[in-house]
């Protein structure tokens, strides 16, 4: 008791007034929680969170939200926390709001739908897809961890995206608790629908300084009834950007990863690069053709077995794992397909150390470049140079967050799209309440 009341000591009046409204079990200032809370996977800003909430209901966060309005205090929205933009780290005595506790889902049958709360772990909304042999096609790395909520928020993509496209392309509808109390049902049920913008697109990619996305709607599709996997390995990417505008429609991944990932994973090879590409159709017929069309291309390929398409994967997840235990620093990029060769190639030219490794989804651009003993980021600011002679963008799947801010006001071709999103901003939350210095440095 004692050190319970020590530590009520210690709150300010604010705190202490937040603290009166909960469970004991709900808000904690516990400092291995707020270090576990506060902040994502991005170690690169210190976290200082103030306490951290767990709402279970909708009351509970219309309840926060007031509280905070009348007391001036700021809230960092946070999921599952797999971000790398410091997108959900609480670095100025913020209270953390964690979606953990709200994991309510259900399926509805007439539509093959999953209607689920935020907190709901992306892999947990797969089981129950695939339990009703329906797929919900969100696939990377983290869906062990990340949360349904969070990849909105993000608009998160993987290597599914070239098939079925971004988070976003899933979701049929949105509820939304806004920072004044307001409660909105965004939904878009029809394909045609000319009544106004669709003021969904306001929250996917927003990164909790809208509103709170407490619930989605989130569509499923059949599962492909045949499957192929190859492996191809080549010095060239343009000649993968042709096969891919090819055989586009059959396509559902395209991974790839250079040698010094290669040798990193301990494979050695003759070849620059390795891709895996996956196919699937509803008709055995033109997975055959394909294969038929590929083979006739002159770099090496061959078939893969269920055993090897694992490894294969298993590699490619435990890949980031490996370079972020090796201190990397990771760029998040997307380089039009048409550039990409060249970009690599220009990149190769810095690298005269064997200090950068790029992995990444091919079928849509995304690179992710780790680099080596670049504590003072100086290789990591020439490959911003380079992309940006190359119309690409510093992020392709891990937003801004609090990490590129700044990196984004240099990038010229966004200032219009920051003008509109701060005015956007300032319209839903003048006070500044939800997520304080994402997308902008104050």
């Amino acid at each position: 008791m004692l050190t319970e009341n020590i530590w009520y000591l210690k709150m300010t009046k604010e705190l202490k007034d937040i603290a009166a409204h909960f469970t004991k079990d709900q808000f904690t200032t516990d400092k291995a929680k707020l270090e576990k809370y506060g902040c994502d996977w991005y170690k690169g800003i210190t976290p200082n969170a103030a306490a951290i909430i767990f709402p279970e209901t909708e009351k509970d966060v219309l309840k926060l939200f007031k509280l905070c309005n009348q007391h001036g205090i700021r809230l960092v929205i946070s999921g599952g926390r797999t971000g790398l933009s410091g997108g959900a780290t609480a670095a100025d005595q913020e209270i953390v709001l964690s979606t953990e506790r709200l994991n309510k889902m259900h399926w509805a049958d007439n539509s093959n739908q999953i209607i689920c709360q935020a907190g709901v772990v992306t892999d947990t909304a797969k089981a129950l897809a695939s339990s009703k042999n329906r797929l919900l096609p969100i696939e990377f790395s983290s869906t062990s961890a990340s949360t349904i909520g969070g990849n909105i928020a993000t608009n998160a993509a993987g290597a599914k995206f070239i098939k079925y496209g971004a988070t976003k392309k899933h979701v049929v509808g949105l509820k939304i608790i806004m920072v004044d109390g307001t409660i909105l049902n965004l939904i878009n049920r029809n394909e045609k629908d000319a009544t106004g913008p669709n003021l969904m697109e306001l929250f996917f990619g927003s990164e909790g300084v809208m509103g709170l996305i407490f619930e989605a709607t989130l569509r499923t599709y059949e599962l492909p009834e045949f499957k192929e996997s190859i492996l191809v390995k080549t010095n060239d990417l343009s000649e993968i950007h042709a096969l891919i505008n090819k055989e586009r429609n059959l396509i559902s991944a395209v991974e790839f990863m250079d040698r010094n990932c290669l040798k990193l994973l301990e494979k050695e090879s003759e070849y620059e690069y390795e891709i895996l590409i996956e196919l699937e159709s509803s008709n055995q017929d033109p997975l055959e053709q394909a294969l038929e069309r590929i083979a006739t291309k002159d770099f090496d390929v061959s078939l893969l077995n269920a055993r090897q398409l694992n490894e294969f994967w298993a590699a490619r997840e435990n890949l980031p794992v490996i370079l972020a235990d090796e201190g990397a620093n990771k760029l998040d990029l997307c380089v039009p397909m048409s550039k990409i060769n060249l970009f690599l190639k220009k990149i190769k030219d810095y690298d005269t150390k064997d200090l950068i490794y790029n992995f990444g989804h091919l079928g849509d651009g995304n690179i992710h470049v780790n680099i080596l003993l670049d504590e003072d980021g100086v290789l990591a600011d020439k490959i911003y140079r380079l992309l940006q002679d190359f119309d690409g963008s510093p992020s392709a799947e891990h937003g801004i967050g609090k990490r590129k801010t700044k990196l984004l006001k240099e990038f010229t071709n966004y200032q219009d799209k920051l003008y509109l999103l701060k005015h956007l901003k300032n319209s839903v939350d003048p006070a500044n309440i939800l997520g304080p210095k994402v997308f902008f440095e104050d």
